[in-house]
């Protein structure tokens, strides 16, 4: 624990590092005068404590300011010249980071696809998923040590941009079983019937294949990384349908277009592996094989994340950052930051080596009906209000679009929101 206990007060210096020494997380009041500032414990992490009922934030949440906390209390006193801090930052930002609850509560809130659900997690319920609070713990920390010491707090700006795109279809028509279903759904339609006839005679016909649109639009995000997530199930679920072939020319062709404008690869591991985690390294190994490079980044195939076991599944198969944590049903800070984290194991307790990019938003999650059905200004005035949050904290932004829904076959506002965020980024 002591290793974790240290990441996080290092995380929430964020980049102080030499002001470690300065900050105390214990009880004991013969330790206070060593630290400028100390960090009450709570019980959460007590034996008969941790992972039970008893280890749950109580709503309604105390805060500091504004600021939520979810384990301690908001009391501040002064012993000596030690600033004695009674909000146990360290547990809180403890529960966010391991996805505690998600570990305590295995088989509630989850929808039909085992996701936990983001409008029954604790941050929604509380009323912050909206607010990166861990980093406004580290404004918190930050401000109490420079009473007494030369303190860097984080410039405004993003420290990063992910501009992440879920292959989940190449095409719609180009295999006989989507070419015979585009006929019979367009039979009265001849705009929509052209698009089906025409999409076998060229890639670029196919109405899904709006890969050349999104890869100018990404462009105009200056130090922006694009990032494509590709399917590569072995055994598949109905969910992992439709599936495309990683020998066939259609993707040989995007792969080229991709890799030719600086685009990173990453698995998105199956629908089918979020309960048989043993099927992963066999994907990794079939993707790397068709695009010849190494895969250490990967997305769950529907954010189909059941942690904590296939967090370690992923560490196993030689992953190194995972893009899948942001809800599906919501859009929001899942992690309670807007920084890249290493994730820590809630059974054994200690800090991994997979880093954990959160993603804030998903096109889905906003128009959906059956998740956040919000308007188009609904929706653009949601995604700017996260990326003032992102740009406060120096944070990273990773947003998931996918190329089908900017397609004339999806329709929708999702091509017009997109510009809007894009030029809001290139500011």
């Amino acid at each position: 624990m002591r290793e974790t206990i240290e990441y996080i007060i290092r995380f929430l210096l964020h980049g102080n590092d030499d002001l470690l020494c300065r900050v105390g997380y214990t009880r004991d009041a013969a330790l206070f005068p060593q630290y400028d500032v100390v960090i009450l414990p709570s019980p959460f992490f007590d034996e008969g404590v941790y992972g039970t009922p008893q280890s749950e934030p109580s709503l309604p949440l105390p805060t500091i300011g504004d600021t939520p906390i979810l384990f301690g209390s908001p009391e501040i006193e002064r012993i000596g010249s030690t600033k004695v801090v009674h909000a146990d930052l360290v547990a809180s930002a403890y529960f966010l980071i391991s996805r505690y609850e998600e570990y305590l509560h295995p088989d509630r809130h989850r929808d039909a696809h085992g996701r936990f659900s983001g409008r029954e997690s604790l941050p929604y319920r509380a009323g912050f998923l909206l607010r990166p609070i861990l980093d406004e713990y580290s404004l918190l920390l930050l401000g109490w040590l420079s009473e007494s010491a030369s303190v860097s707090f984080p410039s405004p700006g993003y420290e990063q941009i992910y501009l992440t795109h879920d292959i989940d279809r190449i095409a719609y028509y180009r295999n006989p079983r989507g070419f015979l279903g585009g006929i019979k759904r367009n039979l009265t339609s001849f705009p929509g019937l052209k698009n089906v006839l025409m999409a076998p005679l060229r890639l670029a016909n196919d109405p899904a294949y709006t890969f050349p649109w999104i890869i100018e639009m990404d462009k105009k995000v200056k130090g922006a990384q694009s990032i494509y997530f590709v399917k590569s199930a072995i055994r598949q679920h109905a969910n992992d349908l439709p599936s495309y072939s990683l020998a066939g020319k259609d993707f040989k062709r995007l792969y080229t277009l991709l890799k030719e404008n600086n685009a990173l690869f990453g698995l998105h591991t199956s629908y089918h592996s979020g309960e048989h985690t043993e099927t992963i390294p066999q994907e990794k190994k079939q993707l790397e094989e068709a695009i010849d490079c190494p895969i250490s980044l990967n997305r769950w195939h529907f954010l189909r994340t059941l942690q904590p076991s296939d967090f370690n599944a992923l560490i196993d198969a030689g992953i190194h950052d995972d893009f899948t944590m942001g809800y599906a049903d919501t859009v929001g800070f899942r992690l309670g930051t807007s920084r890249c984290v290493r994730w820590i194991d809630p059974r054994s307790r200690c800090v991994t080596n997979l880093r954990l990019h959160p993603l804030v938003a998903m096109d889905c999650s906003l128009s959906n009906s059956y998740y956040m059905n919000l308007t188009e200004e609904e929706a653009t005035n949601t995604l700017l209000t996260l990326l003032a949050q992102i740009k406060k904290h120096h944070g990273e932004v990773v947003l998931l679009w996918h190329n089908t829904v900017f397609s004339s076959v999806e329709g929708g506002y999702h091509p017009s929101l997109y510009q809007t965020i894009i030029e809001e980024l290139s500011k």
